[in-house]
């Protein structure tokens, strides 16, 4: 009996490891309610809450800025640039579509400024419009040192915004932008020599004069937070544990200092395997499992259930992964908008559904 009972075991293991066959006992129970479930999509509804879908990219920067209240979507659609405004409903209010060949000549998206060869947009007006670059300095090169250092301490000064470019239409030069009054000025730094006052530092792009460090002037802007995975919804999906070594004085991602709420939670509540992929090492014996995880989510007790692609890769204790993640506005500010993020960043390739990207979580009537 006992050797039957560990040759059982042995082989429950193996089936489970090491083929599709799924032996879950609470899959196998329920797997008729399961399949049941709607695939994620955009227009779901449950409770008082529905789900719409504004991008359909991965790894898509959500921003937050509370000054205009309103949410920021930096999406990337291969060739194309589409930066997206949320209103602090969940409404999209205005877009941009903006591929290389289009006559703006994207340069930079900074803050919440979208930043052209020749103009620059402003996504916290009501109403943005490409504004034309009233002045050009120093294009040619032709200032001095002490002429440039001059031009910036002025501008700067009256300046409401300061913006740093590290890539411009010129090949070897920088660019500081200034907003005053409503108008843009363009200032170059040196091309090919001279002194390099706008630096990159990391992914941060900073300016130096006469040793000292001189800030940015730009909106408040802060990243959302998925509390259960601990991670942020900036494009690199950073998590606690990686900021932290690197953070002590919170320069490093300032947003982590923040105390975040858990907008709703996400229960998986089986993964069934469908097909495997093995590395090519040990051919025949899988490596990774691609199949359907269902997932109950619950939002203020409203429940919805879903299912989706996922995978799993083979040994004991691995986790199904998703790259599912669920986005909430630091705490302090959750008076002002209660709209939360599912982003959907599954990256394989061999298994993927046309589900991916970002989704509004907004209430039912706004």
């Amino acid at each position: 009996m006992f050797v039957f009972i560990v040759l059982s075991a042995v082989i429950l293991f193996l089936l489970e490891c090491c083929t599709t066959f799924n032996i879950s006992p609470k899959l196998l129970i329920n797997k008729s309610q399961y399949i049941q479930f709607p695939e994620l999509s955009d227009g779901l509804e449950w409770g008082t809450f529905k789900m719409e879908r504004v991008s359909e990219t991965v790894n898509v920067n959500v921003r937050y800025f509370p000054e205009n209240n309103f949410f920021m979507v930096n999406n990337y659609q291969g060739e194309v640039f589409n930066p997206i405004k949320i209103d602090h409903l969940g409404k999209t209010i205005f877009q941009l579509h903006l591929p290389k060949s289009d006559a703006f000549h994207l340069i930079d998206d900074n803050n919440s400024f979208i930043i052209g060869e020749n103009s620059v947009y402003n996504f916290a007006e009501d109403h943005p419009t490409a504004v034309s670059f009233s002045t050009i300095l120093n294009k040619e090169n032709t200032l001095t040192s002490e002429e440039w250092i001059q031009i910036f301490e002025s501008h700067y000064q009256k300046a409401e915004i300061v913006l740093y470019g590290w890539v411009t239409d010129l090949e070897s030069a920088n660019c500081v932008y200034f907003q005053t009054a409503g108008k843009w000025t363009k200032l170059y730094t040196f091309s090919h020599s001279g002194p390099s006052f706008i630096y990159s530092q990391g992914s941060k792009i900073k300016c130096k004069i006469k040793k000292k460090e001189v800030p940015e002037k730009v909106r408040e802007v802060h990243f959302l937070k998925d509390v259960a995975r601990e991670s942020y919804s900036n494009e690199h999906r950073f998590t606690d544990s990686y900021s932290t070594p690197f953070n002590t004085d919170q320069s490093f991602f300032p947003d982590q200092s923040l105390h975040y709420k858990m907008a709703g939670a996400i229960n998986m509540l089986a993964f069934s395997k469908e097909n495997s992929s093995s590395d090519g090492y040990n051919i025949g014996i899988p490596t990774l499992f691609y199949g359907t995880a269902f997932y109950e989510m619950n939002f203020d007790g409203a429940v919805l259930h879903f299912k989706n692609n996922a995978i799993k890769s083979v040994g004991i204790g691995e986790k199904v992964q998703s790259e599912t993640y669920i986005f909430a506005l630091p705490e302090k500010f959750l008076n002002r908008s209660k709209v939360s993020f599912l982003t959907y960043d599954y990256g394989i390739n061999k298994h993927k559904n046309g589900k991916e990207g970002v989704y509004v979580i907004r209430r039912k009537g706004n």
